[in-house]
């Protein structure tokens, strides 16, 4: 049916549209030398290539002198070309290629062999149907050149970004291909190319901080423009000359009139865009109430020539339909302009009136990429209803049979939480088809105070902690940073975009970012800056392990303090990447901080886990081997060295509570490690505001412990995370037990057995000393560095340079 659907409009549109085709190739000719049509060579349906025509918008050696993607104002684009890519007429000689089988009118557009190549298997599903002259990707990318252009990079964007998004919608089109579905996308097209949505825009904007004085000036020549057609529909177009002469008396008395009226009723302050039934109901007493004004108005200036009852009428009317009508346009321009092509299909299931207030939001284009394939309902006599022209499927009851037969991508939720409340049942059929969903509160719920289920709950860490948070005095802080250059590793991370964070906030005289990756380093400058610390930031790319890189950073701004938070944390990715681990977290920590008694540091100050903590992890044995390399440096010199050890801490990137609030929105369940693993947390701006204390108490050579407080059990945690987005652990949300993972412990401590516990002057910041002979440590060294090159199958401790003993 497709197929002779294409063929037949591709062969009338040939014919209708021959004019247009003649005078297009005309153009081409006369504006640059070279042929009238592009021939490309494309990917076509099972990838095989074929040539696909188009009028020739560039000069004819264009592939030869740029690149196969265009760009904003590309220089290689004719006069002509411009206006014929403007309004797509460039795309109708492929009306030939769909009548030739080559294409369909409605399809994934067809790529270059190099690009479908980069993603072949997608496209060996895609292209089992024919691609298209237009399709989702081509009207929501339709100004895709101007896009690129605002890349540093247009190939690498369109290949990494902008095509996977395209293969994304043609995967979405192919899953819901249909003829019907074929003729929204022509039609969403037409709409587009024709429809003036940025120009209305610019006009919009233009209108700026006058916008009322040029409301109220429309309205008022809408209001005379109703009084002509009034006078003019009630004499049928000829209006004799007596009403005629009374028309120019009073046409300035009725606009006047209904202005005030207007004004009255806040006509010329009204957003239009959000025009609901109250702004038409002050529309109606406006019009209603000025009309009953002009008409004691009029009859009392002008006694002996009264005014055409008639005429009022007509034009209270004509008046209720222009006020009304020029807002309902100006909210259809917001609908073309938010009108979302690929949609979630979306079931709503509610209980009573809870599901119109839904419907309408997402009618009104708040959630804009939702369509609402239909409702479920507590009530079954409105089974076969439509509610706002969305059809009621059934009652809840029937919602597993319902959500089998139209299989939506996600169900919302609406319903109220008060007696005889069925939600957890609803929230169990949904868990049984495998269907997201989320819960809409109700407003009543709300007023009342009753506990909302929200999935996207927000909260604060400090809520997870089981304890009071931390409060520590940093306004001598800012003294010790003040003026001086501070230098942090592994500035993106977690820990050092905090730090990085806290020490800006101090005034130092520069803050070197030293971050290997650079999309991380780009986030926390750009934070940074925008809180308006640019003038101090200075970000580096580098890497740890390089030692040139790192010592020509150091030599260049000479850093007072050095904060070396760059290491590989996560302990079962390091079990199967121990030489990664070793190499930044061993070989990486000495390499700083020799350069940092290299150039004269003030203080160097690791960044160590409790993990390190009699380790037996390929991460911690890494960590603890860099705090002995660390306390080992300490000569005596200049530079003061000293470590700082803590826990877990909330919400950092890998940790436990993002991967909670991700399953808890994704419906469950939670999964745990085990019913008794218990960690050390704080927050992290806790953490680093101790860090930052501790590195200021530093003489060198010391290893800081900090004060986190009791162990908190993580199965304690997940219930108190699921019980804050307001559902029932167990019930709502399930949880499961994973078994401990490769490297990990029951539970974790923040000293070794044989390390003294020594108190210091800041009382959440403790040391641990052990008084243990150099030969020792020596040894410790040697043990872990065996254990690390065991989990590496390096027979010898120096194979290829990769595991060298690091002395203390």
């Amino acid at each position: 049916m497709k197929r002779v659907l294409d063929f037949l409009l591709s062969a009338a549109g040939l014919i209708l549209l021959a004019p247009i085709f003649l005078i297009a190739a005309v153009a081409v000719r006369l504006d640059s030398p070279g042929p009238v049509f592009f021939r490309q060579r494309r990917m076509g349906r099972y990838l095989r290539p074929f040539p696909m025509f188009k009028f020739r918008t560039m000069v004819h050696n264009a592939a030869e002198i740029g690149p196969g993607i265009t760009v904003g104002r590309d220089p290689r684009i004719t006069r002509v070309g411009h206006f014929l890519r403007q309004t797509k007429i460039d795309e109708l000689p492929q009306l030939w290629n769909v009548l030739c089988g080559d294409m369909s009118l409605v399809g994934s557009r067809p790529e270059l062999e190099q690009y479908v190549m980069m993603y072949a298997q997608d496209y060996r599903s895609i292209l089992k149907a024919r691609p298209g002259i237009t399709d989702v990707a081509s009207i929501v990318y339709r100004d895709e050149s101007d896009l690129l252009a605002q890349s540093g990079d247009p190939e690498e964007t369109y290949v990494h970004v902008v095509l996977p998004d395209k293969i994304r919608m043609a995967r979405h089109y192919t899953r819901d291909a249909s003829l019907l579905n074929d003729l929204r996308l022509i039609t969403a097209t037409l709409v587009f190319l024709i429809y003036p949505d940025k120009a209305f825009d610019r006009l919009l904007a233009a209108m700026g901080r006058h916008r009322v004085a040029i409301t109220a000036a429309l309205q008022a020549m809408l209001f005379a423009a109703a009084n002509v057609a009034a006078f003019a529909l009630r004499f049928d177009g000829t209006v004799p000359a007596t009403e005629f002469r009374m028309f120019l008396h009073t046409v300035g008395l009725v606009v006047v009139i209904r202005m005030i009226w207007a004004q009255a009723f806040g006509l010329f302050r009204s957003v239009w865009r959000f025009t609901g039934v109250r702004d038409l109901e002050s529309i109606l007493a406006t019009t209603t109430l000025s009309s009953l004004t002009i008409l004691l108005g009029v009859a009392t200036i002008h006694a002996f020539s009264p005014y055409s009852r008639a005429v009022i009428v007509l034009d209270w009317v004509l008046c209720n339909c222009l006020l009304g009508g020029i807002r309902i346009l100006r909210r259809f321009h917001e609908t073309v302009k938010n009108a979302a092509l690929l949609r979630k299909k979306v079931l709503v299931v509610g209980c009573g009136d809870s599901t119109e207030p839904v419907l309408r939001d997402i009618a009104n284009n708040r959630f804009k990429d939702y369509r609402v394939i239909g409702l479920v309902n507590g009530d079954p006599n409105l089974k076969g209803m439509r509610i706002h022209n969305v059809p009621v499927l059934g009652t809840r009851d029937e919602l597993e049979r319902i959500l089998q037969e139209c299989d939506p991508d996600e169900v919302i939720i609406a319903c109220s939480s008060g007696p005889g409340d069925r939600r957890e049942e609803i929230v169990d059929s949904c868990r049984k088809s495998g269907k997201p969903f989320r819960i809409v509160p109700d407003l009543r719920d709300v007023l009342i105070g009753r506990e909302i289920p929200e999935l996207t709950r927000s909260f604060e860490a400090d809520d997870l902690l089981f304890r009071e948070p931390i409060r520590s005095d940093g306004t001598d802080l800012a003294t010790q940073f003040a003026n001086r250059p501070v230098m942090i590793t592994g500035a993106g991370g977690s820990i050092g975009s905090e730090i990085t964070r806290q020490i800006a906030a101090c005034h130092p005289s520069r803050v070197i970012l030293f971050e290997k990756h650079e999309n991380s380093l780009y986030e926390i400058e750009r934070a940074l800056r925008l809180a308006g610390y640019g003038s101090e930031i200075e970000p580096v790319i580098g890497d740890v392990t390089d030692a040139q890189r790192v010592d020509k950073v150091m030599a260049k701004f000479q850093p007072e303090f050095v904060f070396h938070a760059a290491a590989y944390k996560h302990v079962p990715m390091m079990e199967r990447n121990a030489r990664e681990a070793y190499k930044t977290n061993v070989l990486g920590t000495r390499t700083v901080a020799e350069a940092a008694i290299r150039h004269g540091a003030g203080h160097f100050v690791l960044i160590s886990t409790d993990k390190a903590v009699e380790p037996v992890s390929v991460m911690g044995m890494t960590k603890r081997i860099a705090e002995l390399a660390v306390q080992g440096l300490q000569n005596g010199g200049g530079t003061r060295l000293c470590t700082v050890r803590f826990g877990n801490v909330l919400e950092s990137s890998g940790s436990v509570i993002p991967l909670f609030r991700e399953q808890i929105e994704r419906g469950g369940p939670v999964t745990v490690t085990h019913p008794d693993a218990t960690r050390l947390f704080m927050t992290i701006p806790e953490a680093v505001q101790l860090i930052l204390h501790a590195a200021t108490l530093g003489k060198g050579g010391e290893v800081f412990v900090l004060d986190m407080g009791k162990p908190v059990r993580i199965l304690d945690m997940a219930h108190a995370l699921i019980r804050l987005y307001g559902f029932r652990p167990g019930r709502d949300i399930r949880i499961v037990f994973t078994g401990l993972r490769p490297g990990e412990k029951l539970y974790e401590k923040l000293f070794n057995d044989n390390e003294q516990i020594w108190k210091t002057t800041h009382p959440k910041i403790l040391m641990a000393t052990t008084g243990a002979p150099e030969e020792e440590k020596h040894e410790e060294v040697r043990n872990l560095t065996r254990a690390v090159a065991a989990a590496t199958r390096i027979n010898t401790l120096a194979d290829v340079g990769l595991l060298p003993e690091v002395p203390v």
